[in-house]
């Protein structure tokens, strides 16, 4: 990875070529995102509770919803590089259309957040943000207390545009 300007946002291209390279190399570590500079952000693996309230959303939420729920998947905004939430939904039908030959995902129907202790909000809120510029109908934050927040381009609900009406369990 190269880049002279490190104040100079990363083309689209740049980022899902980097991610590619990242994935092949050995060094790179296991979790990681890529902001909209093309810097890359090491992320911590989440704890055994985090990832099982992760799986149980994704179910929560393929059941009511059908399509495919997916947890940890590298989604590609226009404002803030590449970001992996916790829970990624589309109709299945979908999931051809808007994945990258490098396996990098524009747009999908839905991301959940499931926040975690270190979490820090302007962070968060920068994701969202950018996850709703990209085009995606709705996030669904999950605190640490278990409010769930459905965030859309207008702003906060108390359900789902969607439908699905997941409940934290852990």
């Amino acid at each position: 990875m190269n880049i002279m300007d490190s104040t100079a946002l990363a083309s689209p291209e740049e980022l899902t070529q980097w991610w590619a390279e990242l994935a092949q190399d050995e060094q790179s570590p296991d979790y990681y995102e890529l902001t909209e500079y093309g810097e890359l952000v090491w992320c911590p693996r989440a704890g055994n509770d985090h990832q099982r309230l992760c799986a149980q959303m994704a179910f929560q939420i393929q059941t009511q919803l059908g399509g495919e729920a997916v947890h940890a998947v590298a989604v590609l905004t226009r404002i803030a590089g590449v970001r992996v939430p916790d829970v990624v939904w589309m109709p299945e039908e979908k999931w051809e259309v808007v994945m990258t030959a490098d396996g990098l995902i524009h747009a999908p129907d839905l991301v959940v957040e499931i926040l975690a202790p270190d979490d820090r909000a302007t962070a968060i809120n920068h994701k969202i943000h950018a996850y709703l510029r990209s085009g995606v109908k709705e996030v669904i934050v999950i605190g640490l207390t278990g409010k769930i927040d459905y965030i859309r381009q207008d702003g906060v609900h108390p359900t789902s545009i969607l439908g699905p009406s997941p409940r934290r369990e852990i």
